[in-house]
């Protein structure tokens, strides 16, 4: 499926260019026969790049115990892949000041990637899972794919700084609806532009996606993914990002609250001293405690209309017992909110991929049937064209709530981003599929959205496929990529023989 939004034609040329010493080590760097000599006596042929290389090295950022004072000892005592890494941040800071930003807008985006670079090593750090300098250094990449959206059109510069107060996966979704494609979508041509090694650019490619990452690249990922969030966090965007920080890395890797409150605590500081290291600098960083303190407050306030309704059934209960109850529950809405599109009440993309795999594989072991059915709104790009997009966000909840009123509870329905949309039906053949992909094409059909032009009716195309079960152990990400396929071809042919219809795509065992 074609993302939302007009395509944006970007090139390698929209990426800001490392300087040119700088690009020689990482290319050299990325050699797997180069040796620490050849190194450098590159970084040593570049006297700016010696000197940065050595007042960095000597930092606290570093905290090496001796001195060091010429440019071959430096890369002995870093190594080839920390040399490499400490490069990238290098590029990553000129470029930044080379972008299409100004002013505060600049410091602020430094700010963003430094929050998720040193978020990234601290996981890297406590987890053991991938190397903290190859954290670091896809935490300051993974949104660089930005700087290359607004070089290709930079009358939406103005708009970036509402832009970055979003939650990373509302954020991705505005990118895809302005410009065709998200940061994420552009990182083969930043890898290309940069000659980063693979590992790196497929991490950038699925860092909002991490479980469909190559597996030589899926922990880095995985790292980026929380490293996004709790750069939101750090940033106070939003209070809902405390409970996905903290419910996500306990999913991934069974972090107690208690041992992810004292990663987050020390976080402040280090993105200070990150920032000194590289030579850039950043505001003061609001102290863990006065975040955490902000979004139990904002939790507290979200919980008032509760504590009225229910003030006279717990009169007998303590004011302390009553709060406790009330923030219970408004930490349990934050977290449905962590997995849910908050535009149309669906699930959103991620809980999707997790959910359809589980569906899915509990089919394979039953033999039972399991359905998907892809959906599309036609022709809704003039929606917004001609309406505007208020009145497109009305659509999308008005097709939302059909769909929810005319499937099953035990079905699973997503949105999986712009007008692109997915309902999981288990327990379902293809001849079960195409009824309950007409009853829901009849149900978006007849709902309407009222506009100063008169009400406003669209119509959907609909693409079906069928797994009918095995009883066997299967390859789920293989079922996965072949329902999709099946159903988003079966979509196609809706929408080429004159949309508004469902078409059954072939059967899968």
């Amino acid at each position: 499926m074609q993302e939302a939004g007009a395509q944006l034609s970007l090139n390698p040329a929209d990426f800001p260019s490392p300087p040119a010493a700088i690009a020689r080590v990482v290319r050299l760097a990325s050699d797997p026969d180069v040796t620490s000599d050849k190194l450098g006596a590159v970084v040593a042929s570049d006297p700016a790049f010696t000197a940065e290389l050595l007042r960095t090295v000597n930092s606290p950022f570093y905290g090496l115990k001796q001195p060091v004072t010429a440019a071959a000892r430096a890369v002995t005592v870093l190594g080839i892949r920390a040399l490499r890494n400490l490069a990238i941040c290098f590029a990553v800071r000129d470029s930044l000041r080379n972008s299409g930003l100004r002013g505060p807008d600049l410091e602020v985006f430094w700010e963003d990637c430094l929050r998720r670079a040193v978020a990234a090593r601290a996981i890297a750090r406590a987890t053991g899972k991938v190397s903290p300098e190859e954290a670091f250094t896809i935490g300051l990449l993974q949104d660089f794919g930005v700087l290359a959206l607004l070089r290709a059109n930079r009358n939406h510069t103005a708009q970036w700084a509402e832009w970055r107060l979003q939650l990373p996966e509302p954020r991705r979704e505005i990118e895809v609806t302005q410009f065709g494609i998200s940061h994420d979508g552009v990182a083969k041509l930043l890898g290309e532009r940069w000659s980063l090694p693979q590992q790196l650019t497929d991490a950038l490619a699925t860092h909002h996606t991490p479980e469909k990452c190559p597996p030589p690249s899926r922990e880095l990922a995985f790292v980026a993914f929380h490293a996004d969030n709790i750069g939101a966090l750090l940033a106070g965007k939003t209070s809902a990002a405390l409970p996905a920080v903290r419910i996500g890395l306990k999913e991934t890797y069974k972090l107690e609250d208690k041992a992810t409150d004292k990663l987050l605590d020390g976080l402040p500081g280090e993105v200070e001293a990150a920032a000194a290291g590289l030579g850039m600098r950043v505001a003061k960083q609001a102290p863990f405690a006065n975040i955490l303190a902000e979004a139990n407050r904002t939790l507290v306030q979200m919980n008032m209309s509760y504590e009225e309704i229910t003030s006279r059934l717990e009169a007998a209960l303590a004011e302390k017992e009553m709060l406790m109850q009330q923030l219970a529950g408004a930490n349990a809405e934050l977290a449905r909110l962590a997995f849910f599109d908050p535009l149309t009440g669906l699930c959103n993309r991620r809980h999707y991929d997790k959910v359809f795999r589980e569906l899915l594989t509990r089919a394979a072991s039953t033999g039972k049937p399991l359905s998907l059915v892809m959906v599309d709104l036609d022709k809704f790009k003039s929606v917004n064209d001609n309406y505007g997009h208020p009145t497109g966000d009305a659509v999308l909840r008005s097709t939302a709530a059909a769909i929810l009123a005319n499937s099953h509870d035990a079905d699973l329905k997503a949105r999986l981003g712009g007008e692109e949309l997915a309902v999981v039906l288990p327990d379902t053949d293809a001849h079960q599929a195409l009824a309950a992909a007409e009853r829901l094409r009849e149900a978006i059909a007849r709902a309407s959205v009222t506009t100063a032009k008169g009400p406003l009716r669209v119509t959907a195309s609909f693409g079906v496929a069928t797994f009918m079960g095995s009883g066997q152990p299967v390859d789920v990400e293989r079922l996965v990529t072949m329902l999709t396929e099946v159903s988003d071809k079966a979509l196609y042919e809706s929408k080429e023989n004159g949309r508004n219809r469902v078409t059954v795509g072939g059967l899968i065992r």
